[in-house]
């Protein structure tokens, strides 16, 4: 029976093959001829028992739960349109009832037209789908219907910027489906024009409104009261196609192969940031919405907006409510656009993996959109697969382990007498290594509440090479033992694998307050980890691969100078590294104070455990440290192993609160101190350190006895640092 439904289903959707054609507007209209299968349906539903659902390959229990009722108002988005008692007319009927003016715009109504559009275009980047945010234009649906020069070319010029944006992040593939939605449902993206055609059209425009300021300009000197008027406002609408202008030449220059174009679309980003006061100051000459009833999808709109007009293009889901952004808020999110794209530009000036891994995580932490995080990606790594669109991968991987740690097999002093075999060898980890070592980037791409995820599952990749760069290592070791065994080689390539490991790690552990996954009865073991294990192992990593730099040139320009060349000089460690570490070690013991306060305030019962059924320590924390099973360096510190070593059963006399107080008040002072050493310290650093010392002060205060009977738990305030709380009780 349920073949004959279907087959009766195909049947009442087929399709016509006559189709209307409209010569003025070239859209095709399908006619459908549906027949009505509701008895048929019903009758067939009659031998299923209570409670049996129709199973079939394509259709099982997921789908049935997951399913909606079509045509029904809650359920159905398409049935929004019912829900209102306007009539939603397309673009030609809304012209033909005079509803919506096609020539002979005011400048007024040009400028709200304008802000709308913008406001729709920042409400799609935040997410939602293009039928419910940029084509609620109707002018944008056929721009070539527009008489008004000025309008259609904005229109034109908008539809490419769409295009441009949507292809930018399609590239990049850093998305999420609650970041952005690709689809255009049909839609026409002004492929028709050049990007070049309609930026020269928009300069027309420009021109032309520049000739109607000169002549207005004029009577205004002469004293018209409504000559100044519309001056001011011929002047919005001029700001507004500048603005347009530029944003879409800074795309198409963005768009360039080998980011030949980034250093014109850093000059655009400076002229357009200009005009983002004079369009804040003008939003009000715009014409506004009518006021009417406002429902949770049908909203008031200027002339040639609708909300509904493309709700029947939506898939039948459940209904999602779009909120557009105001005029006001729409300009300040593309402010804060173009200086988050102006910042990515700084990835160019890195030489290595090291220095474009830094400025991808910087730029992480700052929570950017999915626009800039785009951008970022295709400029270091374009659809060319080359970085910058110049180096090969494995080449450019070459340079950062040669920057990193030095291996003498990569020095280029030493590149003659390097056996194929051993080229070979390092060939192929470098080639292995492309595809980990990218996908720690692209996850930094993502969105904050994504990575955590993504972390976790980039381990095994880092877990299978890290192997393969021990045994790259040992192999190597071999050889150097049989050319000259009176000295040995490092773990080089394993250090260098180890380094992005730790951070990963990191990276992972650390996501968890930001994302606020950790209780504050759960703080005194993840403190713990990040203090005496991850923190540690990186600071020996940084400090084993600066050895190695120092170790292995010097044994390069030995080998150099008994060939006749130089005298080899003794080289010095750089400021670049020697500010990591002390980063490094400053975090560390910023960790290690937040670890003894919370202990500290454990034995004062000032912070107390709930009393679980179902649950225990040891089943969180394992739960916590899971992802970090497979990986070999640094192994997983086992539950049991932990409670070994921070039982204070193994003082000769056990601390109190107040002695761990005191070691608390040491860390933060320690922290404060090596932050403090960093030279041209960062807003964060800066930030970091007033967190430190307000730490410090309570931790002495509470040292001396301060609220010693209070039993009111302390709270951390994390509203200063997404890692580093202060703490209050």
């Amino acid at each position: 029976m349920s073949q004959e439904s279907s087959s009766n289903v195909q049947d009442g959707v087929q399709q016509s093959k006559d189709c209307s054609r409209d010569d003025k507007t070239a859209l095709y209209i399908p006619k459908y001829n549906w027949e009505c299968i509701t008895d048929v349906f019903v009758e067939a539903c009659k031998d299923l028992e209570l409670g049996e659902l129709l199973h079939d390959s394509t259709f099982g229990l997921f789908e049935a739960m997951s399913a909606i009722e079509m045509m029904d108002e809650k359920m159905d988005a398409g049935m929004m349109c019912n829900q209102t008692k306007r009539p939603v007319l397309d673009l030609h009927t809304s012209v033909d009832t005079g509803l919506v003016k096609v020539t002979g715009l005011t400048y007024p109504e040009l400028i709200g037209i304008m802000d709308s559009s913008l406001s729709c275009m920042v409400t799609w980047l935040e997410g939602h789908s293009l039928a419910q945010t940029v084509f609620t234009n109707l002018y944008l649906h056929d721009p070539h219907k527009v008489e008004d020069k000025p309008l259609r070319t904005f229109c034109l010029c908008k539809l490419k910027i769409v295009d441009l944006l949507r292809d930018r992040i399609n590239k990049a593939g850093v998305y999420e489906e609650e970041d952005f939605q690709p689809l255009t449902y049909g839609f026409k993206m002004g492929g028709d024009l050049t990007d070049v055609k309609v930026i020269s059209t928009m300069k027309e425009v420009e021109e032309d409104l520049n000739r109607a300021l000169r002549h207005l300009k004029g009577q205004v000197q002469e004293g018209n009261a409504e000559s100044t008027i519309e001056y001011q406002q011929c002047g919005a609408v001029c700001t507004r196609v500048k603005f347009f202008k530029g944003l879409l030449s800074m795309l198409v220059a963005l768009s360039k192969d080998k980011c030949e174009g980034v250093p014109q679309a850093k000059k655009l980003i400076s002229q357009i940031l200009e005009f983002i006061e004079p369009i804040r100051s003008t939003i009000s000459l715009g014409i506004v919405p009518e006021d009417r009833e406002i429902t949770k999808n049908d909203y008031p709109t200027i002339m040639g907006f609708d909300p509904l007009i493309n709700q029947r293009l939506l898939p039948p889901t459940f209904p999602r409510y779009t909120v557009i952004h105001t005029r006001e808020g729409a300009i300040s999110y593309v402010k804060k656009l173009l200086h988050r794209i102006d910042t990515a530009t700084a990835v160019l000036n890195a030489s290595n993996i090291q220095e474009v891994f830094e400025v991808f995580r910087e730029f992480s932490d700052t929570s950017p959109c999915v626009v800039s995080r785009s951008i970022l990606q295709l400029m270091f790594l374009p659809p060319s697969r080359k970085v910058f669109g110049v180096h090969t991968l494995t080449d450019f991987l070459k340079d950062s382990v040669r920057a990193f740690v030095m291996p003498p097999v990569l020095s280029p002093k030493a590149h003659t007498s390097i056996s194929v075999e051993v080229k070979q060898y390092v060939d192929s980890l470098m080639t292995r290594a492309v595809r980990p070592i990218c996908t720690v980037l692209q996850v930094l791409g993502h969105n904050r509440a994504r990575q955590r995820d993504k972390w976790a599952h980039l381990l095994d990749d880092l877990v299978t090479l890290q192997d393969e760069a021990d045994k790259v290592d040992g192999y190597l070791h071999q050889v150097q033992m049989k050319a000259d065994p009176s000295h040995q080689l490092g773990s080089s390539f394993g250090t260098w694998v180890l380094y992005y490991t730790i951070h990963v790690m990191l990276a992972y552990t650390l996501s968890g307050f930001e994302l606020e996954l950790y209780a504050p009865y759960e703080y005194h073991y993840v403190y713990w980890y990040l203090y005496e294990l991850l923190y540690s192992w990186m600071y020996s990593t940084i400090q084993r691969a600066e050895s190695f730099v120092i170790e292995h040139e010097a044994y390069i320009e030995s080998s150099h100078s008994k060939k006749g060349g130089k005298k080899a000089k003794k080289k010095k460690r750089s400021k670049a590294v020697q500010r990591e570490l002390v980063i490094c070690q400053a975090q560390q013991n910023m960790f290690g104070g937040y670890y003894k306060a919370v202990v500290g305030l454990k034995l004062g019962n000032k912070l107390k455990e709930p009393n679980f059924e179902f649950d225990r320590e040891e089943v969180r924390y394992s739960h916590r440290f899971a992802p970090f099973g497979n990986v070999s360096t640094p192994p997983l510190v086992p539950y049991s192993q932990y409670k070994e070593i921070t039982g204070l059963h193994r003082y000769s006399a056990q601390p109190s609160a107040s002695d761990m107080y005191s070691a608390a008040c040491k860390y933060f002072h320690q922290a404060k101190t090596l932050f403090e050493s960093v030279q041209n310290p960062s807003e964060e650093i800066t930030t970091v350190i007033r967190i430190a010392k307000m730490n410090f002060v309570l931790m002495k205060l509470l040292s001396g006895g301060h609220k010693e009977d209070s039993k009111d738990p302390p709270e951390f305030d994390f509203s200063q640092h997404k890692l580093y709380p202060v703490i209050k009780v």
